[in-house]
């Protein structure tokens, strides 16, 4: 069985990331476990599970999703987590976090530099993933969704209340993505909340496995990842 770990900074990327690698992968054929990695410095370290593994056929992949507590945490927990990993056989590790609210735009390449500094080249890879400015720019590209949320919301209505185009504009220029997403819903009479199941629910993975990435770098970046790790013929 082929096994991929991911970092994760909360909830909503948790939910994202988990079924976007099942619908990549088909149900039948992935283990999703998730973990939540709390405590350390003065606080003594666990790790809780969220949700366990259940392995209940012939499937092919394993992946271990911690959810960190914060993006500042990602890159912490995924070198004290490193070489047990890759003694345990994992073949790749990712890192997702948002940018903000620590780093502008502009710093990205900073932060991108700051990510891979100290990592071990002599274990199991590592790449990151950066959501600019949060992840919530790449719900808001999915213009197909909000008619789920409400059927009065629209990229027309969006775009004449809000002055910006889902499907058109570069989302990640937006400062404060999670923040456009909820005044989007409020068109409709809803909130938008981080964690919130229902927003990753209401995404056309079609759309966002396919149609997205060309406009969304690291989401494309992270799609390739685990078509890579999907592709290659998992170990017995």
């Amino acid at each position: 069985m082929r096994r991929i770990a991911l970092f994760v900074e909360g909830r909503t990327e948790l939910h994202f990331v988990q079924r976007l690698l099942e619908e990549l992968a088909g149900k039948k054929n992935v283990v999703v476990e998730t973990r939540k990695i709390v405590g350390g410095a003065s606080v003594p370290r666990r790790t809780l599970i969220l949700e366990a593994a259940s392995v209940v056929g012939d499937e092919k992949y394993y992946v271990l999703i911690f959810d960190c507590g914060g993006d500042h945490q990602v890159k912490t927990r995924i070198m004290e987590e490193h070489q047990g990993l890759t003694q345990a056989g994992y073949s790749k590790i990712l890192g997702i976090r948002d940018v903000r609210p620590d780093f502008t735009l502009a710093e990205i390449p900073r932060l991108a530099m700051g990510l891979r500094s100290h990592i071990r080249t002599s274990l199991a890879p590592v790449d990151f993933i950066l959501c600019a400015m949060e992840i919530e720019a790449w719900f808001l590209a999915e213009s197909s969704h909000y008619q789920r949320i409400d059927p009065r919301i629209s990229s027309e209505a969006i775009y004449l209340s809000l002055g910006f185009h889902p499907g058109n504009d570069d989302l990640a220029l937006r400062p404060t993505p999670a923040s456009d997403l909820n005044a989007c819903y409020r068109l409709g009479g809803k909130n938008y909340e981080k964690g919130a199941i229902d927003t990753v629910n209401a995404l056309d993975f079609g759309e966002v496995f396919l149609t997205l990435p060309p406009r969304i770098p690291y989401l494309q970046k992270l799609v390739e990842h685990l078509e890579e790790f999907l592709t290659l013929h998992p170990a017995a």
